[in-house]
């Protein structure tokens, strides 16, 4: 809402008729007046509604019609749009001559973009342009007419309004409308035909640059314009990410290569706040000509968008990796990175079918996290025919893991075969079966019994053991820099198997770990090689490339038509789709889950890309992009 100016809403020549009141009741409304204007300007629009019904119930006298304004604002502001429709009547039978007319209309479009009726709220905007001459006034309006033509207004619309308008700039914008509609319903040869009828003399300077860009656009091949809705954190705590991914997804879109179809988007903020998230996505998820919904948020605000959005039609694609498979919640949800306990299972195939390793070990962070991923590899192990011999936990910080880390070395020693017996002096060994008659040793030699030594842990730190084939940590973000100086101490001489929080060289390459951490694995959806071309960094551009990977699925999807169907059934169809650094591929007994993991090999200084799982048994396959 924008804030009002006392100077504009209030004119002057109410002073004249106020002077005529009684002195002090003029002062008390004026008073009055005045902190509900404050109230407003600050969004406390039910403080400044239920001052105004106070200044209407009594004698407001030439308040009225100033206040009747505000308390429709206040009250569209509250989302009270029946009220608000009821004051609306009132103050058209009182005041239908008003000068604040325009503030009226223009607030009445507010109240039908509120309701979805954005066929509606373009009337309302062009009355209310219409009975202002003011440019800032005309400016705001403009804008708010711009956002809508964005939305693709219906033909039958344009057409009616075109059929009874004759001012040539107000023909002007509609064409301009009608133009974005043709383009964006996949027929850029009928938008060139409508942007050849504008006259440019009669076009305003702030149109020009849409009408350049649908100008530009109207020359491209006729194919099929999907309009995308994205939910997320333009503003607040969040920004950054929000903000990073968005300018990814426009690069996606536009990046070359074949696509299928076109993207438009409508971004929504979601200001980093759960509930206008929740806001922003349900009124999303009314519009009709909203294909599908693109959210890159957290677990939590996932959750609430996929609840609220339960029993709509909408395809919902939740971009950022989620704890918990929320497809069973909503099916039309599609998580394109995957879940956490789907990388525990993908571990555990690697582990199992492509390394071949039995006896395995876990040390894991004891939150959901960790939990997640420990308990789906355990599972897969075991199903796979597999043994884990050992489970560790840590919580906090891994400054010190040698309770852990020990215990696994008891474990190992507990898993070393009996010693077999040998005579030493001749060198054979006895088979106690094969004999075919005892011979003593001391029948030949005087020697005295060896005492057995028991082995102090000091001692045994020192042999390396083999004995646990692999040990899978699926550490949490910043817990490498503690747990990779540790694990070399501990002469375990195993496959170490990380999950995607290991990708930090600058800790790998450490001289007293990388050397040790050499033939490691690390199971993850996301490796991007080499030098980018964006200045985003860490988590900024891990955000980049999930805006630009989606960008670059959806112009690729298999589709009939612009539908939510359409879109729905395609995503269902996919069978491996390969990214910038990011592969997608649907798992087969849950066709709204990515479980395409690329493997990656530590070789002591960086990286080496070993290939992808996906498909049905999640088999290894040679990477098709770096």
């Amino acid at each position: 809402m924008k804030k009002i100016k006392l100077n504009h809403f209030f004119p002057l020549f109410l002073f004249c008729q106020v002077m005529g009141q009684n002195w002090f009741q003029s002062q008390l409304i004026e008073r009055q007046f005045n902190q509900a204007v404050a109230h407003y300007n600050e969004g406390r629009y039910a403080t400044s509604e239920s001052i105004l019904n106070k200044i209407l119930s009594g004698e407001s006298n030439v308040y009225e019609e100033s206040s009747l304004v505000l308390l429709i604002k206040s009250q569209i502001g509250l989302n009270r749009n029946q009220l608000a429709k009821e004051s609306l009547r009132l103050f058209l039978e009182r005041y239908p001559e008003s000068i604040f007319l325009k503030n009226v209309m223009e607030s009445l479009g507010d109240l039908y973009v509120n309701e979805h009726n954005y066929s509606s709220a373009y009337r309302m905007y062009h009355r209310a342009k219409k009975l202002s001459d003011d440019l800032e006034y005309n400016s705001k309006i403009n804008s708010k007419i711009l956002r809508l033509i964005q939305i693709r207004l219906p033909n039958r619309l344009i057409d009616e309004l075109l059929t009874l308008e004759t001012d040539p700039v107000i023909r002007n914008i509609h064409n301009i409308a009608k133009a974005n509609t043709e383009i964006l319903n996949g027929r850029p040869d009928d938008g060139a035909f409508t942007l050849n009828q504008v006259e440019l003399s009669h076009l305003p300077d702030f149109y020009f640059p849409f009408y350049e860009t649908l100008l530009r656009a109207s020359y491209e091949p006729s194919n099929l314009v999907v309009m995308i809705g994205i939910v997320l954190p333009i503003s607040g705590i969040y920004a950054e990410k929000g903000n990073a991914f968005l300018t990814g997804f426009y690069r996606g879109e536009k990046s070359s290569g074949l696509k299928n179809q076109r993207l438009t988007i409508l971004a929504y903020d979601s200001r980093s706040d759960a509930l206008e998230t929740v806001k922003v996505a349900t009124n999303l998820a009314r519009l009709n000509q909203i294909s599908a919904l693109v959210c890159p948020l957290n677990d939590p605000l996932s959750l609430a968008v996929v609840s609220a959005l339960e029993s709509t039609d909408i395809p919902i694609l939740l971009v950022s990796p989620q704890q918990n498979d929320l497809s069973e919640i909503n099916d039309l949800v599609y998580q394109i990175n995957s879940t956490v306990a789907m990388q525990g299972k993908a571990a555990a195939h690697y582990a199992v079918n492509v390394l071949g390793l039995d006896s395995l070990a876990v040390i894991a962070p004891v939150d959901h996290y960790g939990e997640s991923q420990t308990d789906a590899f355990i599972e897969e192990v075991d199903r796979l025919g597999g043994t884990v011999v050992a489970t560790e936990w840590y919580s906090g910080q891994p400054k010190d893991l040698g309770r852990q880390f020990k215990f696994l070395r008891e474990v190992a020693f507990s898993l070393l075969p009996k010693e077999e017996s040998f005579d030493e002096a001749l060198g054979m060994e006895i088979d106690s079966l094969d004999a075919l008659f005892d011979i003593s040793a001391e029948d030949f030699f005087d020697l005295p019994k060896p005492e057995k030594k028991k082995m102090s842990a000091a001692d045994s730190v020192k042999i390396i053991l083999n004995t646990i084939q692999g040990i899978y940590l699926p550490i949490n973000k910043d817990d490498l820099e503690y747990i990779g100086p540790q694990i070399p101490m501990y002469n375990l001489n195993t496959k170490i198997i990380g999950n995607e929080n290991w990708q930090d060289l600058q800790v790998l390459q450490k001289e007293n770990i990388g050397p040790y951490l050499k033939g490691m694995s690390i199971i993850t959806n996301f490796y991007r090689p080499g030098l980018d071309s964006t200045s985003y960094e860490g988590d900024l551009l891990n955000s980049y490339y999930r805006g630009y990977n989606t960008a670059q699925l959806l112009t690729q999807l298999d589709l009939d038509t612009q539908t939510r169907q359409s879109i729905n059934q395609s995503l269902r169809s996919i069978d491996f789709f390969p990214g910038e650094g990011f592969y997608y591929s649907p798992d087969r007994s849950n066709l709204n889950v990515n479980a395409a993991f690329q493997i990656l090999e530590f070789d002591g200084k960086g990286f080496i890309h070993q290939g992808v799982f996906h498909g049905d048994s999640l088999r290894l396959v040679s990477t098709q992009k770096p």
